[in-house]
């Protein structure tokens, strides 16, 4: 009896159909909201489940297909990422009767492109949608001004992002240079005082050899930002200000751009082109105190000695101890830009011929007596940098 119940109990368990999955498409709009919030928490592994559940309930929801997509493409490189570049694809024709109304899936498929051509054209596309949307945000009901900032961050972010590619994949193409003036002309008029925006126009001029114009630019941004304390909301963001502190070492202005790299020291300690930069910083201002001394003729009246400025030896040692701290960070976090790596090495071997020793660094020697001791920054004396 007991063993003709289990057959039959095993027979029917394997003719059953597959169960039903639960829920219905009612339950989709819920568990689109709660992938928004998982989204937003860059929680992509969880997103991407409720995304697949919505789909599994409402297979035409372009919705929870598009965020399908962004979740997977956020998530990594590999089968996600590609898998996510299709559900993004999805939602043009033939799959779908209209091409997305909204710029974003064609600002992922552009930075997910393997040909800069094909970016180009999706770049351009999201540019021109949000352009016109801009333009027509005067009539009728009033906007938010939130989403108009944010939508200007997206125009700025297409029209950068083609400059980038014209000055870089395709420099050498005849009407590169022309292209680049039309995209920053258009980035001025969305933005016209955002340091982003202006920063591009000086490296285009820049590679116009266009060098008064280009210093202009560049004083005009520092001019905004000058003497700005750690975190205030009027920076930009680390990569523009490390970008920024480029093109003001080009120029020669050394100390501007020591100002702008204390904030972002300040903001992230662990910033390998930060500290980096602040060492080649250093670096460049004790050669031209070192060729021209009367450089120290700026230094301020005033009694305080943090305000005079730094001898050749003074900066010398800020410059090792800044690099000392980028080979570490080099080292440990096996930083992917093997060119800065070298650079780092190459500027500390020529500060130790000249014999310099770091300078100390105050807040880190504070923290090492408070332990009950301090140990050198050096270590054993090697460090790993490239």
């Amino acid at each position: 009896m007991v063993k003709t119940k289990s057959k039959a109990r095993k027979g029917a368990v394997a003719k059953a159909p597959k169960p039903a999955p639960s829920g219905s498409a009612a339950d989709v709009p819920g568990l689109i909201d709660k992938a928004h919030v998982l989204l937003a928490q860059s929680n992509f592994d969880l997103a991407i489940k409720f995304l697949e559940r919505a789909l599994q309930l409402e297979p035409t929801n372009l919705e929870a297909r598009e965020l399908l997509g962004v979740a997977e493409l956020e998530e990594g490189d590999g089968d996600k990422g590609r898998e996510g570049r299709q559900h993004l694809l999805h939602l043009f024709p033939p799959h779908t009767a209209e091409p997305p109304s909204s710029p974003s899936p064609y600002l992922y498929l552009a930075q997910s492109a393997s040909e800069p051509q094909e970016a180009l054209g999706y770049y351009s596309t999201a540019a021109a949608m949000i352009e016109n949307k801009l333009n027509g945000k005067g009539k009728g009901k009033a906007a938010d001004p939130a989403e108009v900032e944010e939508e200007r961050r997206m125009a700025v972010t297409s029209l950068i992002a083609m400059i980038e590619i014209w000055m870089s994949d395709l420099c050498f193409e005849a009407e590169a240079s022309n292209n680049c003036d039309a995209l920053i002309a258009r980035a001025v008029s969305v933005a016209p005082n955002d340091p982003e925006v202006l920063l591009t126009l000086a490296s285009i001029r820049l590679s116009q050899s266009k060098f008064d114009e280009a210093k202009a630019t560049i004083l005009q941004v520092y001019s905004d930002l000058e003497g700005r304390d750690p975190f205030d909301p009027m920076l930009p963001g680390l990569p523009v200000r490390l970008t920024f502190a480029r093109l003001l070492l080009e120029h020669h202005l050394h100390l501007e751009a020591l100002d702008i790299l204390s904030t972002v020291r300040e903001e992230d300690s662990l910033e390998v082109e930060g500290a980096y930069l602040e060492g080649w910083a250093y670096h460049l201002r004790g050669e031209a105190v070192e060729a021209d001394p009367t450089l120290l003729a700026a230094a301020s009246n005033d009694d305080n000695d943090e305000d005079k400025p730094l001898t050749v030896a003074e900066n010398y040692a800020e410059s090792m101890r800044a690099l000392l701290e980028a080979a570490k960070l080099f080292t440990e976090q096996e930083y992917p830009d093997e060119g800065i790596g070298a650079h780092i090495q190459e500027l500390l071997k020529g500060l130790e011929a000249r014999g310099v020793q770091p300078a100390v660094n105050e807040e880190a020697e504070d923290d090492a007596a408070d332990e009950g001791g301090w140990e050198d920054v050096e270590g054993d004396g090697d460090v790993e940098m490239a």
